[in-house]
């Protein structure tokens, strides 16, 4: 009987140091910040921190976020050159250029695109606006970020590049303007 009440005493004292101990490690990894974690980053997500940028152009200079860093807006337009809703969207931007003082404005169509950034340009002239960077994804920000519903998919970025709003198909003017410096 005695070495039951022993074993009995035992066995409660180890399961109340093992939660004990269970406790304390729960609370010393709350109180250590962790590190974010970048490839978990839902980059979609209202809020979120812009993806890296690596744009090439037709005529083949790159361009990264440090070439588009300014105290205003930044509207990345995803699209592909034989979308007609891109070809409006672009005609709709063109006739408005005069709105976007500082807010600039990217023209990003996926990487197997660049032979077709000719066709576009010969058909929109969009070179004649130099306010306008139009090119092709080579960092994946496409994949990043793009929620695949309609095109062009618009994303507008604040001041620090953060996701402030999407907007995905024929988007008016006045829908935009909010966003315009």
């Amino acid at each position: 009987m005695q070495r039951k009440l022993l074993i009995a005493g035992l066995v409660c004292c180890s399961l109340l140091a093992f939660a004990q101990k269970q406790k304390d490690s729960k609370q010393q990894a709350t109180n250590v910040k962790a590190k974010p974690d970048t490839a978990t980053t839902d980059y979609k997500l209202l809020g979120a921190p812009m993806p890296s940028i690596k744009l090439v152009t037709q005529k083949g200079k790159v361009i990264t976020d440090k070439e588009l860093q300014n105290d205003a807006h930044l509207f990345v337009m995803m699209f592909n050159p034989f979308c007609e809703h891109c070809e409006d969207q672009t005609e709709l931007f063109k006739k408005n250029m005069a709105l976007f003082k500082k807010t600039k404005l990217v023209m990003m169509a996926g990487p197997m695109m660049v032979p077709n950034l000719e066709y576009f340009e010969n058909m929109h002239k969009v070179s004649e606006f130099p306010d306008i960077i139009m090119g092709v994804d080579s960092s994946g920000f496409i994949d990043k970020t793009f929620l695949y519903r309609n095109l062009p998919q618009i994303n507008i970025y604040d001041k620090d590049r953060r996701l402030e709003r999407v907007f995905a198909g024929d988007v008016p003017m006045d829908s935009l303007s909010r966003y315009i410096e």
